[in-house]
């Protein structure tokens, strides 16, 4: 019987299709087809902040059943900030305001609920990409050729800058001797990080985002209040970035990538990604993330002691083999850079394409 690896994708080169989606339906500003630059605002919509219930009978100090007729507003009605939803003249004016900017959604028995919406939301083009689709009020399907590099680990925000790698080797540590004005605006590429402070002075150097090989768990809330994004390539502790991917990354140093660092989400197939757009064209076929394992696919260890790298599977075993754990598992020998010939389980394993 065959076995499935996931996949994880470090490709050169390839046609990549992502959608993109409004928090809520609004007004979609661009066309099928049409060409789209880094950062030019695509769509945009009125994200509610709150829900107001406004008692004008109790405010105006008149009976339920009278409320109504001191009303200056309808259902639907948009108003600005402190604009009149009800008024009581005379001479103790009594007057009913709009809590901020937003609409009035319904009206019942004296109370008025009303809907304070905040300042609009702008989904902005992440990369020079085509549109390849869209439902017109929502959502946006687009396409670019490119880089992808996907992880396991984000601290959920998204940016743009230049690649430029820190340090010597993909198992190099982030530190602050390693940071200087130079990197200003980029995309920094380091082996692992365990400490807070060289974090916190990328922020004092306004880079556009971090990858790392490896964060230390301690690390995670941290990374999570940084304005910048932050992608984990492999996982969490002292480790390296796998070669596939820091090679990928190297040769495209100088060169303009997205980082969308939303983390996995249960159920959903999203990953926090890496695209670097270039030109040319391999289409991206979703049939490619089922892979079975078989002499010559590589692959990636997911465990220690060799937790990161990447190597080639020479043979699956008939038997299964027995582990130091007391464990019996569906095994596969492999050729794995820098450690020769390896016997390691099926399940530690997972496919690089």
């Amino acid at each position: 019987m065959e076995y499935v690896a996931p996949v994880s994708h470090v490709s050169p080169m390839m046609t990549i299709r992502r959608e993109w989606k409004l928090p809520a339906p609004g007004a979609i500003a661009v066309r099928v087809n049409e060409q789209l630059d880094v950062r030019e605002t695509i769509a945009e919509a009125e994200v509610p902040e709150r829900h107001v219930f406004l008692d004008v009978a109790r405010a105006l100090n008149v009976p339920e059943s009278a409320a109504d007729r001191y009303l200056t507003c309808e259902v639907g009605d948009r108003l600005s900030d402190g604009d009149r939803i009800a008024e009581v003249a005379g001479m103790l004016r009594r007057t009913v305001r709009a809590p901020g900017n937003g609409r009035v959604l319904a009206i019942t028995e004296g109370r008025v609920l009303y809907e304070v919406v905040g300042a609009p939301y702008e989904l902005q083009a992440r990369y020079p990409c085509v549109v390849a689709g869209t439902d017109g009020v929502q959502a946006i399907t687009v396409e670019t050729t490119g880089a992808l590099i996907q992880a396991v680990w984000g601290n959920g925000r998204r940016g743009n800058g230049v690649l430029k790698v820190v340090g010597n080797g993909p198992g190099d540590q982030m530190t602050t001797d390693k940071l200087d004005i130079g990197m200003r605006g980029s995309v920094l590429v380091a082996g692992s990080c365990d400490n807070p402070a060289p974090l916190h002075q990328a922020t004092e150097l306004l880079v556009r985002g971090l990858i790392l090989g490896g964060l230390s768990a301690s690390m995670m809330p941290v990374a999570r209040r940084l304005r910048y994004p932050v992608v984990v390539l492999e996982g969490f502790g002292n480790i390296a970035i796998n070669a596939a991917a820091y090679q990928l990354l190297s040769a495209n140093q100088g060169k303009e990538a997205s980082l969308d660092a939303t983390p996995p989400r249960e159920y959903e197939a999203h990953r926090p990604e890496i695209i670097i757009p270039l030109s040319s064209t391999r289409r991206y076929d979703l049939s490619e993330e089922v892979v079975p394992l078989s002499p010559g696919v590589r692959v990636r260890v997911l465990r220690q002691p060799h937790m990161g790298v990447v190597g080639v599977v020479r043979e699956l075993l008939t038997r299964a083999v027995s582990y130091p754990s007391g464990n019996m598992a569906r095994s596969a020998r492999l050729d794995l850079e820098g450690a020769g010939s390896v016997v390691m389980p099926l399940a530690n394993l997972e496919v690089l394409k």
